[in-house]
């Protein structure tokens, strides 16, 4: 199996999730000329994802960019600034719950306590 139908059978499985790993060599890659084999790899995946992005009315269903250091919000592709942006390794524990799929629930805080008055008719 070539590498492209390998990354296609991915691309196109809508129940997987893709971390996009967000570094200054990454925008080199897909801002660039794709003068090796891995830029050209890299291009080919971030035209899909984007093509995948705009089909879904600019909704992000499975995308999950992760900044790594070293990366800044202006390494990130213009068309993912909606999203929710993770940095590693400080929203690791955000990333592993939507990568699981799960909402962290946040306990509201408590209000004053209620007082009860009955009052006849």
């Amino acid at each position: 199996m070539d590498i492209t139908r390998w990354m296609d059978r991915f691309l196109k499985d809508k129940s997987v999730l893709i971390i996009v790993v967000i570094s200054p060599k990454y925008t080199a890659d897909v801002e660039g000329d794709g003068d090796d084999e891995h830029g050209l790899h890299t291009k080919y995946i971030y035209t899909q994802l984007q093509n995948e992005f705009i089909q879904q009315r600019c909704l992000n269903f499975r995308l999950v960019p992760v900044l790594f250091p070293g990366a800044t919000k202006k390494h990130v592709p213009c068309w993912l600034h909606s999203t929710r942006i993770y940095r590693w390794p400080d929203d690791a524990q955000d990333m592993l719950l939507r990568l699981l799929r799960e909402e962290r629930y946040i306990e509201p805080p408590l209000g004053r306590e209620l007082t009860l008055t009955v009052r006849p008719l």
